[in-house]
């Protein structure tokens, strides 16, 4: 399979061509051409994991299959791979009109193409959420929907908090009532002691999904993926740095020692659809990324490939941290510990805390959702943080 996520993975800077050419051409950039020699292996420092599917399809195949966020980098690429398991039906899940048209031309020509079904909706909108579930009985749900960038989200933790939280919590309740059989939760590895709003309405995802695994009255199998920064995603370094390279720069890098996690697109569906298959109920996985990438030394070597020298053809201006933003990653918190699976590179994080009862995260979520109305949006972060830090689940140092 390794041929096949290469091949992907050069459709993927393809399309990031074909995105910031326009752009580039306006700006009198004539020649963008060198971003199709980029291969993220080189980039990763590393092989690009393989991960084989004959597990998931046992599990996916003639299954109707919901997957929220399908229109973003991963929710795309998700149903993209999906549809090589024959699902009886692939329901994209979107608030993003343009991008579901986008994703349903991109798979045109696939011999399954038929099988995708786009539905434009907010998963903050429970009754419309319900009434898709009552009518379309998904078997299978892919919950990609979040908001993800950590600046911006520092700005408004009120919108972390209703899309991240609230909303997971609301439609974690539909799958029960509908009898969904899998519920998968994306998360980040932002949320291993999180710092940020981000992190912090991701753990609180990833503790809701835990939470009612362990509730011995429903049937659901629910279980969370953690993985770190996807390499090529919308708004991720690699396009923002091929933007500025192309422009003829100056290189925007946060600190010469910051250091991320990093995998690529392929990679992260492929691990979400496997962990499907062998997930524990309950369980939060998280595939063995390797090493930290130095961002510094990403840029460099993305300036390399495209034949400059950095500091002479292009300069590197280093603008500090953003806001919520960590000089270094974390994969596991203090309190964790990854444990091996059956596959060599997915991992199992186990915890020596103990959950909060499913009647707790109710109380949670009434005192968010109060606070949405009455508190500012300062005081509804540091809310977000103490009721996790109450339960000895986070730590913000």
């Amino acid at each position: 399979m390794g041929g096949v996520y290469k091949r992907k993975e050069g459709r993927a800077i393809r399309g990031l061509v074909n995105r910031i050419m326009p752009q580039l051409y306006s700006k009198g950039v004539s020649d963008a051409r060198c971003l199709l020699d980029i291969d993220f292996a080189d980039l990763l420092e590393r092989e690009a994991i393989s991960l084989q599917s004959s597990e998931a399809k046992a599990v996916l195949r003639k299954k109707v299959i919901l997957v929220t966020g399908a229109a973003g980098s991963i929710g795309s690429e998700l149903c993209k791979q999906l549809l090589e398991y024959e699902p009886e039906m692939l329901i994209a899940l979107d608030t993003n009109e343009t991008g579901l048209f986008d994703l349903v031309n991109s798979v045109r020509l696939h011999v399954s193409s038929g099988l995708l079904f786009p539905f434009i909706g907010d998963i903050k909108d429970f009754p419309r959420i319900s009434r898709l579930f009552a009518q379309a009985r998904p078997q299978v749900v892919f919950h990609a929907a979040a908001y993800k960038h950590v600046p911006l989200l520092e700005q408004f933790p009120d919108q972390a908090v209703q899309t991240n939280a609230i909303a997971t919590y609301r439609l974690c309740q539909v799958a029960q009532k509908y009898g969904v059989e899998r519920f998968l939760y994306i998360s980040s590895d932002k949320a291993a002691a999180p710092v940020s709003v981000l992190g912090a309405s991701k753990r609180f995802g990833e503790v809701i999904v835990q939470s009612f695994a362990q509730s011995m009255s429903y049937s659901t199998q629910f279980c969370a993926v953690r993985f770190g920064n996807v390499i090529g995603s919308r708004g991720s370094v690699v396009p923002i740095f091929a933007g500025q390279i192309e422009c003829g720069g100056p290189v925007t890098v946060t600190d010469p020692e910051a250091t991320r996690y990093f995998m690529t697109i392929a990679e992260a569906c492929g691990l979400v659809i496997m962990t499907s298959a062998i997930a524990e109920q309950g369980g939060l996985y998280m595939l063995d990324m390797g090493k930290p990438i130095r961002i510094l030394d990403l840029a460099k070597k993305m300036i390399r490939l495209h034949g400059l020298r950095e500091g002479q053809d292009i300069p590197i201006v280093y603008t500090g941290l953003r806001p919520g933003e960590r000089l270094h990653e974390t994969l596991v918190a203090a309190n964790e510990e990854p444990l091996p699976t059956v596959h060599s590179k997915i991992l199992r994080i186990v915890h020596t805390y103990e959950l909060p009862a499913l009647s707790t995260i109710a109380q949670w979520m009434q005192i968010l959702e109060n606070s949405l109305h009455t508190e500012s949006l300062e005081q509804l972060r540091e809310q977000l943080f103490e009721l996790m830090q109450a339960h000895e689940l986070v730590t913000t140092k």
